[in-house]
């Protein structure tokens, strides 16, 4: 029984008469079975339309019926149709492919860990917090000119995230990456530009390991040294070059924990993109060393090792890390609107222009 046939089990014996201001679309999922996603001012009436029906909600808020049982499976439907027939919500079945089970399908194709969850937009309004958190100019530009209904936000375990929406007059799929929510807004980063990719999730899976998790590493790693730089440069303005006051100030002590935070996260980012000369590679690693060693030494010496790693980084550590990271790595931001991977110039990353901030960032 397909979902067509399904579906008429929910629609037979609706009244067609009224407008009605919401309404439930019915995939077929792989995994899921029957998958609903509501639209419509009253999307509250359809929530309890599913959930009266026998729906179960999942934890993206999303409702879904199994196919485990196929007799349960009529009586929900029948079920949805009286209710829906009650709350005059419109029920349409769908041919396309259901946007969770194409994400799911494309992340076995991205390395690392990811987690898929599917967000529904039953109002216009609702579109504009995942507009709001786009970094790709592109996709916020799509959804702040067109309606989307539901989207797809995958997110990896080191907390960054791509959003899929599907483009309905081509059948393709635009992504794009949102800004990290660890990351203080930086202006003068060009964004990961979005890609459009195609249907079939290995091939979409390859364009975006090529082509937008680079871009979206590279932008991280930006605004990762213009805030190391921004921090450095107001230190060494602030207090005598080579020297930490005792004991240090907040202010410099919370500089310092900002750089011990963010350095690590740029050595990965350089080792990842950028091919590494002997000298730079050794110079990650004493950068590594350097952060490990507090955490290696015991309480009575971790103090002077603090102070050390201070003066380290107000005399050489610092500077020179944002230099090799401006050095060394390439930019890789594709084009916004290529369905396939192209040839990228490559340069060094750029230097962060003048700021009028003087102090610290709180």
């Amino acid at each position: 029984m397909n979902l067509t046939e399904y579906a008429r089990f929910a629609t037979s014996g609706r009244s067609v008469a009224g407008q009605p201001s919401c309404g439930i679309t019915l995939f077929t999922s792989s995994r899921d079975g029957i998958v609903a996603l509501v639209d419509g001012d009253n999307w509250a009436w359809a929530h309890t339309t599913l959930d009266t029906a026998g729906f179960e909600k999942s934890d993206d808020g999303t409702r879904a019926l199994p196919l485990t049982d196929l007799d349960h499976t009529r009586e929900v439907l029948l079920t949805l149709g009286v209710v829906a027939q009650i709350t005059q919500t419109k029920i349409t079945p769908s041919s396309e492919t259901y946007i969770g089970d194409f994400a799911r399908d494309l992340v076995e194709h991205l390395p690392g860990q990811w987690s898929v969850r599917v967000e529904s937009y039953a109002m216009r309004v609702w579109q504009e917090d995942l507009a709001a958190c786009m970094w790709s100019d592109s996709l916020a530009a799509t959804l702040e000119q067109r309606r989307v209904r539901w989207a797809a936000v995958l997110q990896r375990d080191d907390g960054a995230e791509l959003a899929i929406i599907r483009d309905p007059q081509r059948d393709l799929y635009h992504v794009g990456a949102l800004h990290p929510s660890n990351l203080h807004p930086d202006g003068l980063v060009t964004p990961p530009a979005g890609i459009t990719v195609q249907p079939a999730p290995a091939t979409a899976a390859s364009s975006i390991r090529s082509r937008l998790l680079p871009a979206y590493t590279r932008a991280v790693l930006h605004c990762q040294v213009n805030s190391l730089e921004e921090d450095l440069d107001w230190t060494r303005q602030t207090y005598e070059p080579g020297t930490v006051p005792e004991p240090p100030p907040t202010d410099l002590t919370d500089a310092f924990a900002r750089f011990t935070t963010t350095a690590p996260r740029v050595t990965a980012a350089v080792r990842d993109l950028a091919t590494l000369s002997e000298n730079e590679a050794a110079f990650l690693q004493r950068v590594d060393a350097v952060l490990a060693a507090p955490a290696q030494a015991g309480a009575t010496t971790a103090a002077v090792l603090h102070a050390d790693q201070m003066a380290w980084w107000l005399t050489q550590g610092g500077e020179s890390l944002i230099d090799l990271a401006r050095r060394s790595v390439p930019n890789s931001e594709p084009p916004a609107t290529e369905t396939s991977p192209s040839p990228v110039s490559l340069r060094a990353l750029p230097p962060a222009p003048a700021r009028n901030t003087p102090g610290p960032r709180r």
